[in-house]
């Protein structure tokens, strides 16, 4: 397994995001019913680090030193054992935020981070997040409101793998994926993360043989459209809105 990089955490102010990373954030339901005051605080005491695809920001077994937001890319939080094949915990877009509960608690971290894309990820220290913890008496909530919802996503994604047709299971992931990362396209709705056919088959806890049949089933009943990089779903009523 490789060892996360080191990333930048030096103690300068928040230095700014573009307009598309601030409104990822400020559209996400755990952010946006936060005080605006502790929002800017939050956001004033974040380091910004571009991350490239593929790299490790926090290893499975270690124990963090930042909390972690995603303003832009994708990152996959992924267990991988000693042997065996890697399961996907889940796949966070724009907006999500995770790391917090090692971090505080400081035991290992029961996953890898790993970003899926080119990603901007946002960074705040173990010190820090406690004094803020400590000066804003809304975070501490705001914070067993987050872990809620990980653990609602979480029984969202077990009640997923449960289906046993893979092409249920392949609906409804290709329907998940819209909703986070999807934008319109012509009747459609892409999403804009390029993934193999094997990175979809582990998304789905099945074969590349087996995903490759089921897609060219659904491109042949014209539910989606693949390019050289990207999805197309087509199903009306499961983009976003």
């Amino acid at each position: 397994m490789k060892d996360a990089v080191h990333p930048p955490l030096a103690d300068e102010a928040f230095i700014g995001l573009n307009a598309a990373e601030m409104a990822a954030l400020r559209a996400n339901d755990w952010f946006n019913p936060l005080p605006l005051q502790l929002q800017r605080a939050l956001l004033q005491h974040c380091a910004i680090w571009h991350v490239p695809a593929h790299q490790t920001v926090a290893t499975q077994g270690s124990v963090p030193d930042v909390w972690f937001g995603v303003a832009a890319g994708a990152v996959k939080l992924s267990i991988c054992p000693p042997s065996g094949r890697e399961t996907i915990v889940d796949l966070l877009e724009p907006g999500q935020w995770f790391g917090d509960v090692p971090l505080l608690s400081g035991l290992p971290a029961p996953y890898e981070a790993r970003t899926w894309a080119p990603s901007t990820l946002l960074l705040m220290r173990r010190s820090t997040l406690r004094q803020l913890l400590a000066a804003h008496e809304d975070l501490g909530p705001a914070l067993l409101r987050l872990n809620w919802e990980r653990s609602a996503r979480l029984m969202d994604r077990l009640v997923d793998q449960g289906e046993p047709l893979l092409e249920h299971r392949a609906r409804r992931l290709l329907s998940r994926l819209a909703s986070q990362f999807g934008v319109a396209h012509r009747d459609a709705t892409r999403i804009t993360l390029s993934m193999t056919q094997s990175q979809l088959g582990l998304l789905l806890g099945s074969s590349r043989q087996r995903v490759n049949e089921l897609a060219n089933k659904l491109e042949r009943r014209g539910e989606i459209r693949r390019s050289q990089q990207y999805i197309d779903f087509v199903m009306a009523g499961d983009g976003p809105a």
